[in-house]
């Protein structure tokens, strides 16, 4: 399988793709816009740039403390517990150099969330008078930056190819990322375990490669029907990491702590987590939750209508 260098060359790769794709969509979003003042500014009148929503209420989706705790945690339990990033750790040969690809993690991340509010900006400042899902242009909001690649530069030969590959690059680096270190994990922890006799390592890390790739092309069908695909992905992470998160912090300051609590405790955890993000979901589909979001318009949409006419015979007075 290559092993964890081929996992890092091929994530890096593909990193160079997706960054690419998203400068040159951006380069070409904002010319056509007229410049980046432009673009701030139709973000601003649409109440778009709200930097510091100081309100405390928890229940309100997105202020200043919600992301600020809500983000904290998330990269925490990635970053600290994260069987991709401790295998990652774990590759290099001592705990300077960890601490190093810690830091240049941090600059690429922030580099590439920079290059994603630039994207959003732009899609705001391009549809702020026709929005695409209410014009039927699109379906879900997961589909606006490809519509607009298709409007920016779809006469360039080639680039739609370019921001596709960029796509792609990015689930597979995830994909190439999770594949690994899952496979990694049930092979030593569980199947060596299972299994009485020795087993060959490289053999059924193959195997559950596979199998677990096989799973995770299956689920696209249950993925398509949860909404925004970015949603459902960090409320699916919150109910796993929020609870191994809460498990070794529980063992970090708490060493009184035996296992019997800490298997309750991961337990209770596990079904409230659930039970939210579950519940929530049903909610949506249901109509029950409604996410309050920015107003948006089609007051400047162009509508065409189609009429067709069936030729018959005329009515004759005389």
């Amino acid at each position: 399988m290559g092993g964890m260098r081929a996992v890092v060359w091929t994530d890096a790769l593909q990193t160079v793709v997706m960054v690419s794709a998203m400068i040159f969509v951006m380069v070409l979003g904002a010319a056509k816009l007229g410049g980046w003042g432009q673009v701030w500014e139709i973000n601003e009148a649409g109440g778009r740039l709200q930097f510091f929503n100081m309100d405390p209420d928890p229940f309100q989706r997105q202020t200043f403390w919600t992301a600020l705790i809500g983000i904290y945690f998330m990269f925490l339990a990635d970053c600290a517990i994260g069987q991709s990033f401790v295998q990652r750790y774990l590759s290099v040969p001592d705990q300077t150099t960890a601490i190093k690809t810690v830091w240049i993690f941090a600059i690429g991340l922030s580099v590439t969330l920079l290059l994603s509010v630039a994207n959003g900006l732009l899609l705001y400042a391009s549809y702020a008078g026709c929005d695409p899902v209410l014009a039927k242009r699109a379906s879900k909001p997961d589909q606006l930056l490809p519509l607009f690649v298709m409007d920016v530069a779809g006469h360039i030969p080639g680039f739609v190819g370019l921001f596709v590959a960029g796509v792609f690059s990015a689930a597979l680096s995830s994909m190439s990322t999770g594949l690994n270190s899952l496979s990694g994990v049930l092979v030593s922890d569980l199947l060596s375990n299972v299994l009485s006799k020795k087993i060959s390592t490289g053999y059924w890390l193959r195997i559950v490669t596979a199998v677990v790739g096989f799973v995770c092309v299956a689920l696209v069908y249950v993925v398509e029907n949860m909404g925004v695909i970015l949603q459902g992905m960090h409320s699916l992470n919150g109910i796993t990491s929020g609870t191994m998160l809460g498990l070794f912090l529980l063992g970090i300051f708490c060493p009184k702590a035996n296992s019997k609590g800490a298997l309750v405790g991961s337990a209770v955890s596990l079904c409230s987590l659930g039970f939210i993000v579950f519940g929530a979901q049903y909610s949506r589909n249901t109509g029950s939750l409604v996410d309050n979001v920015l107003p948006v318009s089609v007051d400047n949409c162009t509508f065409t209508t189609n009429f067709t006419l069936s030729q018959s015979d005329g009515f004759v007075l005389f």
